[in-house]
């Protein structure tokens, strides 16, 4: 017969090797898209075309090149010659992003940080409910 005290540390222990492991891979994961976030930066590019529902932005590069790209029409229509600020990653500067990356890899991040939390807990528990008895 199962004692109370063995049955919670054997369900600790399954949980501990749930848990611990796919938190571990969110976090890497997470602090791995936070890295590739920090190395964007900002830039002003100006609406040279509006359509129907898009918007053709253009910027300058580091070099001096000119890229160009188009954005989907959210909230107020803008008018030509307006100032946006971009976001550009220096491995791909032809294309901009048009929010921040500051939120980048922040879900994982918790989530990899609860998920490693309840894992050592769980290893914890299972590891030290014996000397309860």
């Amino acid at each position: 017969m199962t004692e109370p005290l063995d049955a919670i540390a054997l369900a600790a222990e399954v949980i501990a090797w749930l848990t611990l492991p796919i938190g571990v891979v969110l976090l890497a994961i997470g602090f791995g898209r936070r890295a590739w976030a920090n190395r964007y930066r900002s830039a002003k590019a100006v609406i040279t075309n509006v359509d129907d529902r898009d918007a053709k932005l253009r910027w300058f590069g580091e070099e001096g090149d000119v890229h160009e790209t188009v954005s989907p029409l959210t909230g107020p229509i803008p008018a030509v010659g307006d100032a946006r600020t971009v976001w550009i990653h220096p491995a791909r500067p032809g294309s901009a992003r048009l929010d921040t990356p500051v939120h980048d890899g922040r879900a994982l991040l918790l989530l990899g940080w609860i998920l490693t939390g309840v894992g050592v807990i769980g290893i914890l528990v299972s590891n030290l409910m014996p000397f309860f008895q």
